[in-house]
């Protein structure tokens, strides 16, 4: 079943053309990812399915259901969450409270189930639940943005780079959560990763944006081992 298909669309800033005639799909179940060079349009692909920007022209199509026109607060209420490059958690806030954010549409039972199977999976956040969240380290503040979105009990997940400023051991942990939340929860992920080469080691199938226009698409392996991508992405990398 295909959960999302992105049909060509053209997004811009202004006057600025930022996405050509883009097109992809996301079949339930999956982790896709988008790869390309930093300014290649990826950030402004998951936003743009986001409903911020729109796009001019083209189709976003969520569970049946074109979304393009449709209010973000509606988009999230159908099942689905961004969790936007840099995390942008509520700093001010504890821990406890951006995931009370997160999970602010279930009735309290199903909160707490949900809060209690976070702070299971991700104990260490769990230590910190009552700290700020501007206080936590860079990993612990990831973690805690994945967490919020997962509280929204999502059927699709946009993640924007979320191994950005990360340590090795930090970046597998997060590489192994977003395993878990597919395989595990059965939770679609779309993700937009410069650490290519983990990206498409994880992914189903991906997709490579150069300068707004998808250039490439094939299985995970398949890129991996794609002469071009190697070359352009993973070599020296």
């Amino acid at each position: 079943m295909t959960l999302l298909s992105v049909i060509d669309v053209h997004t811009f800033y202004g006057p600025v053309q930022a996405l050509h005639n883009v097109s992809l799909h996301v079949e339930a179940g999956e982790i896709v990812t988008l790869i390309g060079a930093n300014g290649a349009g990826k950030s402004t692909l998951l936003m743009t399915v986001c409903a911020n920007p729109r796009p001019r022209t083209g189709r976003i199509v969520y569970d049946g259901r074109d979304i393009a026109l449709m209010q973000m607060h509606r988009i999230a209420r159908m099942g689905l969450a961004h969790v936007p490059e840099g995390r942008r958690i509520f700093r001010d806030m504890s821990g406890a409270e951006n995931l009370a954010l997160g999970g602010r549409f279930h009735a309290r039972a199903k909160f707490e189930t949900l809060r209690d199977r976070m702070l299971t999976r991700l104990p260490r956040l769990g230590e910190r639940l009552h700290q700020a969240g501007g206080t936590l380290s860079g990993g612990e503040q990831q973690m805690l943005a994945i967490a919020r979105a997962l509280m929204g009990s999502p059927r699709l997940l946009l993640l924007d780079e979320p191994s950005l400023g990360l340590a090795p051991i930090l970046i597998r942990q997060v590489f192994n959560l977003i395993r878990e939340i597919a395989h595990k929860d059965g939770v679609t992920v779309l993700l937009v990763e410069q650490n290519a080469a983990a990206a498409l080691a994880l992914a189903d199938r991906g997709y490579v944006l150069v300068n707004g226009r998808i250039t490439l698409t094939g299985t995970g392996q398949e890129l991996l081992h794609d002469p071009q991508v190697r070359s352009a992405y993973l070599e020296g990398h």
